[in-house]
């Protein structure tokens, strides 16, 4: 493989943070050591479809990022892994590793890391300044239109953010990360990025029905959509996406099935165009829940892949 990787080749951290935390916060002795570590590990299974996908002329399949990780009964914990590539690459098909307990996943990198590589404990703020990809519960693979790819400069250090969340009594353990293929830069037209789009501050009553929360996210320039993720937690019920009264995506949400769906045709939007998002919930407890990283809080959040990138950050501008 022409390209490499310095440092522990693994995963372990979350998803869906507000804003870039130090590492802090977890401090669980089922999570491991304070320092960081090399999980090492096998690499990890994955579908026999998925082996089957398609790789582009001079583009390369690997794992990223993947590694080791155990979690006691009932526990939820979060883990860091950095590792720096030597190379530039351009992610055109992004591949999910997400056994049991993993509860959400997000991948950002830095082109000035202060943090030497390995793995970490970690808090769901501790993220980079760019976003390359997200997955939840369910999360099926995603593949990039043709000539669109995420551009990963060479030195840059890819930050993999792990939400582990183990339901059952007792312990569990696992391989987690994320698997890419590339193409050459020869064949990219578009360069892409993903951002979060909705609400980072909200409350759903207790014993509501069908309670609604409303986000609004600003195109700073022209871009092109290809592609929208709804993500909520065990609350939401449906997600709507619309740019002024044409809806981009509809669909009801189920917490285990939490997918990319691909915005046909691709949508032109000029700069200052606002994207609005919906979220609709169910709350029969007694008390009133509000945002947060943890499955028992609530999120709001469209992931929205566009070009070209804009380097905008993680959350897109209200």
């Amino acid at each position: 493989m022409r390209f490499t990787i310095r440092g522990a080749a693994l995963l372990l951290a979350t998803l869906l943070a507000v804003g870039c935390g130090d590492d802090g916060g977890v401090t669980d002795e089922d999570m491991g050591p304070e320092g960081p570590t090399d999980l090492g590990g096998g690499e990890p299974d994955l579908a026999p479809s998925d082996r089957d996908a398609f790789t582009p002329p001079g583009g390369e399949r690997f794992v990223l990022a993947a590694g080791d990780w155990s979690l006691a009964g009932g526990q939820e914990g979060y883990r860091c892994v950095r590792q720096t590539i030597d190379e530039t690459i351009f992610v055109h098909e992004f591949y999910p590793i997400a056994p049991e307990g993993t509860h959400h996943t997000v991948v950002t990198y830095t082109t000035s890391p202060t943090y030497p590589d390995g793995v970490t404990p970690c808090n769901a703020g501790t993220n980079d300044p760019d976003m390359i990809y997200g997955s939840g519960v369910g999360t099926e693979p995603l593949i990039l239109p043709e000539g669109v790819a995420v551009e990963i400069p060479a030195g840059s250090q890819i930050l993999v953010n792990l939400h582990l969340y183990n339901t059952s009594s007792d312990a569990l353990t696992g391989n987690s990360g994320i698997e890419v293929v590339t193409m050459p830069e020869s064949l990219v037209e578009n360069r892409a990025e993903v951002l979060l789009a909705g609400p980072l501050s909200f409350n759903i009553p207790a014993m509501t029905s069908g309670h609604v929360i409303d986000g609004q996210c600003t195109m700073a320039d022209d871009v092109t959509v290809f592609a929208v993720m709804p993500h909520m937690h065990q609350l939401g019920t449906a997600m709507t996406v619309r740019v002024g009264d044409d809806i981009i995506y509809e669909g009801t949400y189920t917490f285990d099935d939490q997918k990319y769906h691909d915005i046909a045709p691709e949508l032109a939007l000029a700069g200052g165009t606002r994207v609005g998002v919906t979220c609709t919930y169910d709350n029969p407890t007694s008390s009133s829940v509000g945002f947060g990283d943890s499955s028992d809080q609530e999120m709001c959040f469209a992931l929205l892949y566009r070009y070209p990138a804009l380097g905008d950050g993680i959350f897109c501008p209200f």
